[in-house]
């Protein structure tokens, strides 16, 4: 389970690859200055060193220092940018989300999902599988192209309330001989966020044990939207609405 965490925290102090790079290009001068100066000492005075290739070589180890000054800077950057949105993702604690995703969160035995079809189908089925794999919820959705929302009592295909928890989506749809392009299908769950977390330049959502990249955050919601839903019907989950379980 994903948990809530502070947002002056979310970055540790850790080695970026610009500081490691800058680490050993100081090695790497000093090396390159101990050997110059040892055949500066060691020369022939009547048959001088070319002083062309070492400074040549100073030359790359100024282009090379540039370069790693220019990379701390841009490492700067993204730093201050990943902190600015893993503090404002902090913003979303209590709020209600909709992300695109296969997984739907059952909580205090409701959850609540859509599916959508890019044209119209020639036949829907919504499978809701548990952990394990097992169907244990099929809905039959509207084969209309566009957005469907479904809400779930939680319980299975016999009437028995399941356990909260992640369950995953599963959309069958056949193609409709009429349809004009080609059938592509989607999920999306919606639930309210229990917590925030970061790992490296990346954020994620809580929504109970469900655990989310903000990237696929759709929509912020004070409450749980229910009927706003812009294409195709509604489709709650009552005895005509589900097949039996295979």
């Amino acid at each position: 389970m994903v948990g809530t965490i502070d947002a002056a925290t979310i970055i540790g102090n850790q080695k970026t690859d610009s500081s490691s790079a800058r680490d050993q290009l100081a090695g790497d001068m000093d090396t390159f200055l101990n050997l110059l100066t040892t055949q500066l000492k060691n020369q022939d005075p009547l048959s001088p060193m070319d002083s062309t290739e070492f400074t040549n070589q100073l030359v790359l180890f100024a282009q090379v220092e540039q370069q790693v000054n220019m990379n701390e800077n841009l490492e700067a950057m993204l730093i201050s940018s990943v902190k600015s949105q893993q503090a404002f993702a902090v913003s979303y604690l209590d709020n209600y989300v909709e992300v695109e995703t296969d997984k739907v969160m059952l909580n205090d035995g409701e959850a609540v999902f859509t599916y959508g079809l890019s044209v119209d189908a020639g036949q829907v089925s919504i499978n809701v599988k548990d952990p394990s794999g097992k169907i244990v919820r099929t809905f039959e959705g509207d084969p209309a192209a566009g957005l469907h929302k479904i809400t779930w009592d939680g319980t299975d295909s016999n009437g028995i309330k399941l356990d909260d928890g992640v369950y995953v989506l599963e959309v069958s749809a056949s193609e409709s001989e009429n349809a004009d392009g080609e059938l592509e299908t989607w999920t999306t769950s919606l639930g309210k966020v229990t917590g925030v977390a970061a790992e490296d330049a990346n954020t994620f959502l809580a929504i109970g044990d469900l655990s989310v990249d903000l990237d696929s955050v759709l929509g912020v919601f004070n409450t749980l939207p229910l009927d706003d839903v812009d294409a195709g019907d509604d489709i709650t989950d009552v005895a005509d609405d589900e097949t039996a379980d295979p």
